[in-house]
């Protein structure tokens, strides 16, 4: 009696670590800036059907998932809009530096609701003067997007001049509802993103040395550097992968 028990002990523990093993190896938790939303879910896709892997998605403004990281949130992968919270984490020991990797670019738009009398304007010839209401543009602060926003609007010379007619959003996607919405004139916000919508149209691209440049970097987290989370990680910059980034707009360096 004594050997039964001992032996299904031992067979429940095994099938109890078995089961443990197989659930950290077939989930992966991706977290990724707002504005790489529709991308990011196809590639998903792609890799999930190709693998025995379900892969969950966190999408936000970049300083937003920086920030939940820093409070215990536990990512395999982390692909921000830029490169400043990647290194946020690195100086917290939470992302394994050599991971840290550009994927793709882009540019920054201005736009206008799709049913705007405006279509066209330049941004380096008295861009305030052009409309006569709010701007949208991400939350400076901590949406990358708004950052680049913000900065080519001081570039340009402008930010005296606008800094009572912004209104921040919280990420990327926001800026660009507020403008599908009617809710302000105009917005700038990534090409990518406006080229995905029937409600918005470009009326000028902001020229790229206004602002610093548009990366979106890819990094591993440390204490999820695992097989798994590396063959993920590598898929992101793989031929097939390229292919996807460059139908959705961006730009492979």
């Amino acid at each position: 009696m004594k050997k039964l028990i001992f032996y299904f002990i031992v067979f429940v523990m095994t099938f109890a670590c078995t089961n443990k093993n197989k659930s950290q190896q077939t989930e992966l938790l991706v977290f990724s800036g707002a504005g790489l939303t529709n991308v990011v879910t196809e590639l998903a896709e792609i890799y999930e059907a190709e693998n025995d892997i379900d892969i969950k998605l966190n999408f936000a403004s970049s300083g937003t998932l920086a920030r939940q990281i820093e409070q215990g949130a536990q990512p395999s992968v982390y692909i921000s809009a830029n490169e400043k919270w990647v290194d946020y984490l690195i100086d917290l020991d939470l992302v394994v530096p050599e991971s840290k990797e550009k994927v793709v670019g882009t540019s920054m738009a201005v736009i206008v609701p799709s049913d705007s009398e405006t279509d066209t304007i330049t941004f380096l010839d008295q861009f305030p003067e052009q409309f006569k209401g709010r701007l949208s543009i991400g939350d400076p602060k901590h949406v990358p997007a708004g950052d680049y926003a913000w900065k080519a609007i001081e570039s340009g010379g402008y930010a005296d001049a606008l800094s009572d007619r912004i209104l921040p959003a919280k990420d990327v996607r926001s800026a660009l509802m507020v403008v599908e919405l009617g809710e302000v004139e105009m917005g700038i916000v990534y090409k990518t993103d406006a080229m995905k919508s029937q409600k918005v149209k470009i009326v000028s691209i902001v020229p790229d040395d206004l602002h610093p440049p548009i990366g979106f970097y890819a990094s591993i987290l440390k204490n999820k550097n695992n097989e798994q989370t590396k063959l993920f990680y590598n898929f992101l910059t793989s031929k097939e992968a390229k292919d996807i980034w460059i139908k959705h707009g961006f730009k492979i360096e």
